[in-house]
């Protein structure tokens, strides 16, 4: 409440990310990018849409895909019960049954940006 999507993003990756025993030497900040997708869900089951249907006036849940360019150097901090991985794009390129829906979307959302690695 009385934050948008932006700010409450910052704010749960702070928290979720950032080491708190390194979180005075480090000020991290995340620049959060562009809005790469949006999925709904219209009702209660498992099911999302990267559309809301005509029928529905009110999804019961919007999920939204940004992208974070992470800094050059930074502490990543990940909970213990949490599992980073990192999986190439081809990997997860219709491969909705291992990753599901939202994260196999990501290379054909991520097919509009020129990304140039130096």
């Amino acid at each position: 409440p009385g934050e948008d999507d932006i700010e409450g993003l910052r704010r749960k990756l702070q928290h979720k990310m950032a080491r708190k025993a390194e979180a005075d030497r480090y000020v991290v900040s995340f620049e959060v990018g562009d809005c790469l997708s949006t999925w709904y869900r219209p009702n209660f089951e498992p099911n999302l849409y990267p559309y809301c249907p005509p029928h529905i006036t009110k999804p019961k849940e919007i999920k939204r895909v940004f992208s974070i360019p992470l800094p050059e150097k930074m502490p990543l901090a990940v909970p213990a019960n949490y599992k980073l991985m990192a999986v190439p794009f081809f990997e997860l390129y219709e491969n909705a049954a291992r990753y599901g829906p939202v994260i196999a979307s990501i290379p054909q959302v991520m097919s509009r940006y020129h990304m140039m690695y130096m």
